[in-house]
């Protein structure tokens, strides 16, 4: 029962972030590449700017934490941005990083949307997607410009330079179609 109940809460939450690596590879032209992100993209986590937290909320499946996270905004309130916000999850429980990537699609199929970029998004999300632990911190933040950054524990991992990666990646979270809409609800309690 234990076994079959944490396998539950996986499938269940997997789809909490993804990681995005820069990588010679450019799939479907929208994933920065190793020189590019290296020249302009990379922003280390302590140079990120201020922004105003909107929320927190924790994430439970029956009675397990998976993790907390809190959503920043330029001003606190959250007014579906597209450009200039950043969520940050810390996970409560050990996660394969194949069973985020397998999530994030599911997320996506549970939200209707169909765009096109969503499959060489995700073929790249699970050739990179490290697996988290206890304690770990996943940074999703997005600039004035959309690009979408990503960081492990304040260390850099590397930026989708799409800016529509963002609100779709979001939606996962904050969308009114969410698959988690207490946790939504957390999140904008003060918004």
């Amino acid at each position: 029962m234990k076994g079959s109940v944490l396998a539950v809460l996986v499938v269940l939450t997997a789809g909490v972030a993804v990681l995005v690596q820069a990588n010679e590879s450019d799939i479907g032209g929208n994933l920065a590449s190793e020189d590019v992100a290296t020249s302009t993209l990379v922003i280390a986590y302590d140079a990120l700017p201020p922004l105003k937290k909107v929320g927190t909320s924790s994430l439970r499946v029956i009675v397990f934490k998976v993790f907390d996270s809190a959503l920043f905004t330029e001003t606190g309130e959250w007014q579906d941005p597209k450009t200039s916000f950043r969520y940050e999850l810390t996970y409560a429980r050990n996660i394969s990083g194949s069973v985020l990537a397998n999530q994030t699609t599911k997320e996506w199929s549970h939200l209707g949307f169909t765009d096109e970029r969503q499959a060489s998004w995700v073929e790249y999300l699970e050739t990179i997607w490290p697996d988290v632990s206890k304690g770990d911190t996943i940074t999703f933040d997005v600039d004035a410009s959309g690009v979408s950054r990503f960081y492990f524990n304040g260390e850099w991992l590397g930026a989708v330079e799409d800016p529509d990666f963002a609100s779709m990646f979001i939606a996962i979270w904050l969308s009114p179609k969410t698959s988690r809409p207490a946790h939504r609800e957390g999140l904008l309690a003060d918004s």
